[in-house]
């Protein structure tokens, strides 16, 4: 489909037609201007045209007098010229028909040119004589020699032999005057005789200029247009299937127009043929050029009229008129000619308007294309009619040959565009066919997420009300939906192998390690299955080279797949090295793989049949992932099964050498020494640090560079301490309290999820965070990080920006929340609720007159009592727990003798007791169990404070008899914020103290008989 633009009216396009010629007419008319003689012009500086011009200069070559012309007569050039016999003074370059005196009025003849020439007075240098034009046969004699001749000139049309095309001779004249003689003869042409073209003299380098310029245009033309021919050719037949014909047409006419400019005008290509036979040609040869022209028209855009067929008959009728009627008729077949030049023109033009107004802007360069030939064939015919005279003009030929060119190449543009755009699609269509699934994977991800979510949501949640049906159901789509998931990962990974994006970096692994942490993966993962894992790699089996998350990918794979084809029974993971080589196997006791699947198990997209896919799910990528990666490292993947006996999985891996395990310590240990030198210290941390250095850290890693490498970058922030195994890390915890534990995931013996899993046992989230560094950022690590209880991870290679970010982010989000709590709990002391200072108040002045002493002590407790409620104190984590008996007994002093007998303390506590509690955590309880306990009863009560030394730890408890508590309304006392209504502080209490002890408050209530609140305090 030709491009469609806007489309231009009719009178636009005259207008660019006339423009066009205007255009072409300007650049004739400068060529003319720029190759137009003087009027004086000196022979050294150039040529003259040697016409009826005289010049007197005496630096110039002077004519003396005009050009003489003798018809019907072959003057001597030795012999005495009979003036009588001179017709006239002729015009040269013209038609001599007005001269030769023929009986048939016509140009055959003969006759003698004559011309004296007056040369410069330094005219001792070689001159050059340049005859441009003469109609059939000629010899030049210069002061009575001859210098050249076309062919041999003659009386009658026997002894004529023509010749055609410029003459170049040189003369070296001995006197100040020479004389020009030239013998023409005409017996072939009857529309034309005489000498027809101009003849130069001047210089020899000015006239040797002069005829190689215009013979170099006409070379230049040619060889443009040949070079375009054959690109045309070569297009049409590297395209043939496509039959694009005016790629054919427009190559031919390039073809006969350049053969055309090599035998027209100055003839660069001198045909050993008669003039009748040379004139036929050279008429052949327009009409042939201007009809392939047409018919390339025709075919470039299809065009369907009933004026092609004419013009072709014209043609034909005209081809053959030139090549058997003679030349004398030729008058005749030019008015043909003309005929089928101008109805051709009317043709061209009329067809390109039509097809420019339709919108078609390759129309453009076809109308100038035409408007170029059009004018080339116009000054063609006024210069071969004798009306202009000027040098050979080239631009006519390159600028229609230049408009097809980019027509051409707009159409190469196109169709490349168009391949580009195909290419791309296929591409596309290719990488979508590759990448289909793992497009789709991408899209399927979330909804997929979604989808487990909601059914572990419902399974977990509605367990109660769910019947076993609805729990299997679920299970079952929570396991087809993590199959599928892992199904996604494969395909992206094909992917990645087939693009060769995959990435590796190995280096020695400890196999004992990695595994365990995959069967951590695994054994997070599999149902409600009677399985069992047997592992039997030692801890120090040898380490092999491999990137460790892809061999964690593998042993993934092929535990997974064995899992989803094992119902029951049992799966071995097992290893032997053999010389330079590891081999690793996963045995199960599954349902086992024919063997007619087994050649094609590793294939991609393959199952052994569909009872497979429906038990495991998956579409066969998972075991030709593991086949590419291991062979990717440089192993192999083989297997042997039999069906209803399990399968066994084998691989093979390189050894690591003992060297290059030694030179990876090396140079880690070297890197580290480089980037953290700045903050690698031996010396102990001084006190004065340690006052700045709040928070305490346990790093656990079994790799003494990996703990370097953390410990370097936090050393400076943090109280740290290390621990090479999950055992050690625990048994640290037993003794010390932390702030933060950053644990690595592949450690043998106790992985760094089970850790998470222990820890979490006793702290909370909040309580103590926990921050993983994993060598994956799989969707199935992270998660299993998260089920496990860890608060963040880091993958690892560690960057020491991000690291830092993330730990002081958890280690500020514990001291906030510690913070906020002690921060609430001195706020909740503060806000002393008014009636409870106007009694106090009022007991003062009461006792002002009737016992001062009494008011004394009042007013040293109530003082006591404000002091320490807004001590700042109240803001640390613990104070000794002597400190906060002083506010308790302050704030129960003011309170019995606010009430009387109405409230009774009773106080167990020994004084020698020394330990640490949270400020202000005792007197909210007394003054909640004072103020909704006994004080609810009109008889009052009693309170009882006790402590009770165990062997690690101290259990203190408030007792009241008073209205107690419905068990309802235990839980929400606990986490309702403090009010008038529910007591000072409670839920703040019990959440500090399980922040810092791990346990909060308990209690125990019977309503109508009293509360018991109690809490436990470790001994220091």
């Amino acid at each position: 489909m030709m491009p469609q633009n806007q489309p231009m009216t009719k009178t636009k396009v005259f207008l660019l037609i006339i423009l066009l010629f205007i255009g072409l007419t300007g650049l004739r008319i400068g060529w003319i201007m720029f190759h137009k003689t003087p009027e004086q012009p000196y022979v050294e500086k150039g040529v003259l045209d040697l016409r009826d011009w005289t010049f007197t200069d005496k630096h110039t070559v002077a004519l003396d007098g005009e050009w003489e012309f003798y018809p019907n007569v072959f003057i001597d050039p030795n012999g005495k010229v009979n003036q009588l016999d001179k017709h006239s003074y002729i015009k040269v370059p013209g038609n001599w028909k007005d001269s030769i005196n023929s009986p048939d009025k016509s140009n055959i003849g003969h006759g003698t040119y004559r011309l004296k020439i007056t040369l410069p007075d330094d005219r001792k240098r070689l001159y050059g004589l340049r005859v441009e034009g003469i109609t059939n046969a000629a010899q030049i004699y210069v002061n009575g020699e001859k210098v050249t001749d076309y062919g041999t000139p003659g009386t009658s049309a026997n002894t004529s032999i023509g010749n055609r095309g410029p003459k170049l001779t040189f003369l070296n004249p001995n006197q100040d005057e020479i004389e020009i003689m030239i013998h023409v003869s005409n017996y072939d042409i009857s529309y034309r005789g005489g000498m027809t073209g101009s003849i130069k003299i001047g210089t020899e380098t000015a006239i040797i200029k002069e005829d190689h310029r215009s013979q170099n245009y006409q070379l230049a033309v040619f060889i443009v247009y040949l070079l375009h021919s054959v690109y045309a050719f070569v297009l049409f037949f590297l395209a043939r299937k496509y039959n694009q014909k005016e790629l054919l047409f427009y190559g031919l006419m390039l073809l006969l127009a350049g053969f055309t400019v090599l035998i027209d005008d100055d003839i660069v290509l001198q045909l050993s043929i008669g003039a009748k036979t040379y004139h036929k040609l050279l008429n052949l040869l327009f009409i042939s050029t201007l009809i392939t022209l047409i018919t390339a028209i025709k075919y470039l855009f299809n065009i369907k009229t009933r004026l092609f067929p004419v013009l072709i008959s014209l043609y034909v009728v005209l081809a053959i008129s030139i090549i058997f009627i003679p030349l004398d008729y030729f008058q005749w077949i030019n008015i043909g000619t003309m005929i089928l030049f101008f109805t051709s023109f009317y043709y061209l033009f009329s067809q390109t308007i039509k097809i420019i107004q339709k919108g078609n802007d390759e129309g453009i360069y076809v109308l100038f294309f035409i408007t170029g030939y059009t004018s080339n064939m116009i000054w063609g015919a006024m210069i071969n009619g004798g009306l202009v005279k000027i040098p050979f003009y080239p631009f006519d030929f390159i600028i229609y040959v230049v408009a097809i060119a980019l027509l051409l190449l707009k159409r190469y543009m196109n169709v490349l565009q168009v391949n580009e755009q195909q290419t791309l699609a296929l591409k596309e269509a290719d990488r979508k066919k590759d990448e289909f699934l793992a497009n789709t994977s991408h899209e399927l991800r979330n909804p997929l997420h979604g989808i487990i979510n909601i059914a572990q949501t419902m399974l977990h949640n509605n367990e109660d009300t769910l019947t076993q049906k609805n729990k299997d159901d679920l299970k079952l789509l929570i396991r087809i939906s993590e199959n599928m998931r892992f199904t996604l990962n494969d395909i992206s990974d094909l992917t990645k192998i087939e693009e060769n994006q995959m990435q590796f970096y190995q280096q020695p692994v400890n196999l004992h390690t990695v595994t365990s942490v995959v069967l951590d993966l695994i054994s997070f993962m599999v149902d409600e299955k009677d399985l069992k894992f047997h592992f039997n790699i030692p801890i120090d089996f040898p380490k092999v080279y491999a990137d460790e998350n892809r061999l964690i990918q593998i042993l993934f794979n092929l535990i997974h797949n064995a899992v989803k084809y094992t119902p029951a029974g049992s799966i071995t993971i097992d290893a032997r090295s053999e010389g330079n080589m590891a081999t690793i196997y996963i045995k199960d006791t599954g349902i086992g793989i024919g063997p007619d699947a087994l050649h094609n198990i590793f294939k991609p997209y393959e199952q052994e049949d569909s009872s497979m896919t429906a038990i495991g799910g998956g579409i066969g990528l998972g075991l030709h992932v593991c086949k590419q990666l291991v062979e990717l490292h440089g192993g192999n993947l083989s297997v042997k099964s039999k069906p209803n006996e399990g399968s066994t999985f084998s691989f093979t891996l390189p050894l690591a050498d003992q060297s290059m395990t030694h030179q990876t310590d090396e140079t880690e240990e070297t890197l580290v020494t480089k980037e953290h030198a700045a903050t690698i210290t031996e010396e102990p941390i001084s006190e004065q640090k340690k006052k700045h250095k709040i928070a305490r850290i346990l790093i656990v890693d079994d790799d003494p560079v990996n703990l370097r490498v953390v410990s370097n970058i936090l050393n400076h922030d943090y109280h740290l301490m290390t621990a090479t195994s999950g055992q050690e890390a625990l048994q640290y915890l037993k003794d010390n309290r932390f702030d933060l534990i950053i644990s690595d995931v592949m450690m043998p013996q106790m992985s760094g999820y089970e850790l998470t899993q222990h820890i979490r046992k006793q702290y909370t989230l909040s309580e103590l965070p926990i921050l993983l560094l994993t060598a994956r950022n799989q969707i199935e690590d992270i998660q299993t990080g998260f089920n496990v209880g860890a608060n963040d991870y880091v993958v690892k290679p560690v960057d020491a920006l991000e690291l830092s970010a993330r730990v002081h982010s958890l280690i500020h989000l514990k001291l906030a929340i510690h913070e906020q709590l002690r921060m609430e709990a001195a706020w909740l002391q503060a806000q002393i609720r008014p009636h409870f200072l106007f009694n106090t108040l009022n007991t003062i002045a009461s006792l002002s007159e009737i016992d001062t002493a009494r008011m004394t002590t009042l007013l040293n407790h109530f003082g006591n009592y404000l002091r320490r409620s807004f001590n700042v104190r109240n803001t640390e984590k613990l104070i000794p727990l002597e400190e906060e008996l002083e506010i308790v007994r302050s704030y129960v002093y003011i309170e019995q003798q606010r009430f009387g007998d109405r409230l009774t303390v009773e106080w167990d506590i020994d004084d020698d007791l020394k330990i640490d509690v949270p400020p202000l955590s005792i007197q909210p309880l007394v003054e909640n169990a004072i103020q909704h306990g006994v004080l609810k009863r009109a008889a009052g009560g009693t309170v009882k404070i006790s402590a009770t030394e165990k062997e690690d730890e101290v259990t203190i408890s408030i007792h009241d008899d008073g209205v107690g508590i419905d068990a309802a309304k235990v839980e929400k006392l606990l986490t309702d914020k403090a009010s008038s209504k529910s007591g000072i502080g409670i839920a703040n209490t019990n959440e500090r103290l399980k922040k810092l002890f791990g346990k909060g408050l308990e209690i125990e209530s019977t309503p109508n008989k009293g509360t018991t609140i109690l809490f436990d305090v470790p001994k220091q």
